[in-house]
C-alpha cells in the first residue's frame, strides 16, 4: 500500500513538473496556470489515497535541539500527584466533557458556515482559466493563441490608425501652410501694387530733382504738394498689407519681403520729403536765375550795338557818326537795364557773388561813354580829341575782354553754386533714400517673381 502511494505520488509529481523545451507556438504550450492546475489535481489524488499525506503537507525530518531534549527529560522525572487531588481532577474532567458537545456543535457549525461562504463566493478569473485548462488543455491553448492574434491585430490596427491620423494631420497642416503662403503672397502683391500707384508722383518729383536745372513753377509745385497726400495714402495701404502678411508668416523667409515693403514705403516718404525741400529751394532760386539770365541777355544786346557803332565810324561821314553815336547810347540804356536785373537777382540771392558780372557791365558802359565822346569830336572835326577817346575806348575794351573771360560759363552759376551748398545735405539724403527704394524694390520683385516691373 505504501509502495502504491509512493508510486502514485511520484506519478503526480512527474505530471505536475513535466515541461517540454521549445514549446512556444506549438500544441505542447502549457501556461503556468495549467501546470498549477495539474499540481492541484495530483494533490487531490494523493489525498484520496491517504488523507494524511499530500504534496503540500509533506514534513521534513528534523533533529530536536538540546533544549527540547532537556525539557522532555524533566517531564519524565516529575512525580505523580497525590490521590487527594484526583477528585478535583475528575470534576474538571466532567466539566470539560460537558463542554465538549457544545464545542463540537460550534465547530460543526463553523465549517458549514464556511462552506456556504465558499459556495457563495464567485471564482476569480485565474480560477476560471485554470478550470478550463484542466478540462481541455488543447482548447485552452487554442483560445489563448486566438486571443494573442486578436490582440496583435488590434495593436496593428491601432498603430495603423495612429499613422493614418498622423499622415492626415500632416497633410492638413501642409495644406494650411500652403494656403497661408498663398494668402501672404497675395497680400505682398497688393502691397507692391500700392507702391506702384504712389510712384506716379514719386517718379515725377524724381525727374525734376535729378535735372541739372529745375524748371518747376509755383503752380507745378502746388500741384505736387497736393499729389503727395494721395501718394501717402497708397504708401500707408502698402504698409498695412505688409504688416498683415508679416504677422501671419511666423518664421517664414517671406518675412524679409514683407519687411522690405515697409522699407520701400519709408524710403519713398523720405524721397518726397527731401524732394519737396529741394524743389522749394529751386523755386526760390529760380527768380534769381531768371533775373541773371535777363541781365546777361541785355549785356549781349549792348555788345552787339557797340560792334555796330564801331563799324559805322570806319567811314566818318556825318550820317555814320550820328548813327554810331545813337547805337552807343542804346547800348548804354541796355547796360543800365542789365544792371537793374542784376540788382534784382542779388536781392533774391544775397549770398551769391555777382561782382565779376557787375564789373563787366560797368566797363562796357564806360567803353560806350568813350565811343560817344569820340563821335562828338569827329563830328566837330576835333581829330586829336577823337583819337584820345578812341584810345581810351580800346583800352576799356581790352579790360572788358579780360573781365568777360573771368566770368563762369553760366552767368547764373553763383546762384547755382550757393543753392548746391545750401541743399547738398538734403540732396545727399534724397539720393540715399532713392537707393534704398531701388534696392527694396528689386528684392520684392525677385520674391514675387515680377522682375520686369
Amino acid at each position: 500500500m505504501a509502495g502504491m502511494k509512493g508510486g502514485r505520488s511520484f506519478r503526480g509529481i512527474g505530471a505536475s513538473v513535466h515541461i517540454k523545451k521549445n514549446t512556444a507556438g506549438t500544441s505542447n504550450e502549457i501556461s503556468l496556470s495549467v501546470l498549477d492546475g495539474l499540481k492541484s489535481r495530483a494533490d487531490n489524488e494523493l489525498g484520496e489515497a491517504d488523507p494524511k499525506v499530500k504534496l503540500g503537507d509533506l514534513s521534513l525530518f528534523t533533529v530536536s535541539s538540546k533544549k527540547e531534549r532537556r525539557l522532555s527529560a524533566k517531564d519524565e522525572k516529575l512525580p505523580a500527584l497525590p490521590a487527594a487531588s484526583s477528585s478535583a481532577q475528575e470534576k474538571k474532567a466532567s466539566v470539560k466533557k460537558k463542554a465538549r458537545p457544545a464545542e463540537r456543535g460550534a465547530s460543526a457549525e463553523r465549517p458549514a458556515a464556511g462552506a456556504r461562504t465558499a459556495r457563495a463566493k464567485k471564482p476569480t478569473r485565474d480560477q476560471r482559466n485554470r478550470e478550463r485548462a484542466l478540462r481541455d488543455p488543447e482548447k485552452e491553448i487554442k483560445r489563448r493563441k486566438k486571443n494573442r492574434r486578436v490582440r496583435r491585430a488590434a495593436a496593428i490596427a491601432v498603430a495603423s490608425l495612429c499613422c493614418c491620423v498622423g499622415i492626415g494631420a500632416g497633410v492638413l497642416f501642409a495644406a494650411n501652410v500652403y494656403e497661408q503662403g498663398r494668402a501672404n503672397l497675395a497680400l505682398l502683391s497688393q502691397a507692391f501694387d500700392e507702391i506702384k500707384k504712389a510712384d506716379s508722383l514719386v517718379l515725377s518729383m524724381d525727374d525734376m530733382v535729378m535735372k541739372d536745372e529745375s524748371t518747376v513753377t509755383a503752380e507745378e509745385l502746388e500741384s505736387l504738394e497736393q499729389g503727395m497726400e494721395d501718394a501717402g495714402v497708397h504708401l500707408n495701404a502698402a504698409c498695412a498689407f505688409a504688416d498683415e502678411a508679416f504677422q501671419a508668416m511666423g518664421d517664414s523667409p517671406g518675412k524679409d519681403a514683407a519687411r522690405q515693403v515697409s522699407v520701400s514705403a519709408d524710403a519713398r516718404r523720405d524721397m518726397m520729403k527731401y524732394a519737396e525741400a529741394l524743389l522749394h529751394a529751386d523755386s526760390d532760386a529760380r527768380g534769381g536765375v531768371e533775373a541773371v539770365q535777363e541781365c546777361w541777355q541785355r549785356v549781349l544786346e549792348a555788345d552787339g550795338l557797340m560792334k555796330e557803332a564801331a563799324d559805322l565810324v570806319v567811314d566818318t561821314t556825318v550820317e555814320n557818326v550820328s548813327a554810331s553815336q545813337s547805337k552807343s547810347e542804346q547800348a548804354i540804356a541796355l547796360l543800365d537795364e542789365a544792371k537793374a536785373s542784376l540788382s534784382s537777382a542779388q536781392e533774391r540771392c544775397p549770398s551769391a557773388d555777382f561782382s565779376a558780372l557787375a564789373a563787366l557791365i560797368d566797363k562796357k558802359r564806360e567803353q560806350n561813354g568813350y565811343a560817344i565822346e569820340s563821335d562828338k569830336a569827329i563830328y566837330i572835326q576835333d581829330k586829336a580829341t577823337a583819337e584820345s577817346f578812341n584810345e581810351s575806348y580800346n583800352k576799356a575794351d581790352a579790360e572788358a575782354v579780360k573781365l568777360a573771360a573771368a566770368l563762369p560759363e553760366r552767368p547764373a552759376q553763383p546762384i547755382l553754386d550757393r543753392l548746391d551748398a545750401q541743399t547738398s545735405e538734403t540732396r545727399s539724403r534724397y539720393l540715399d533714400a532713392r537707393k534704398r527704394a531701388a534696392e527694396s524694390d528689386a528684392f520684392i520683385r525677385d520674391y514675387l517673381g515680377r522682375p520686369g516691373e
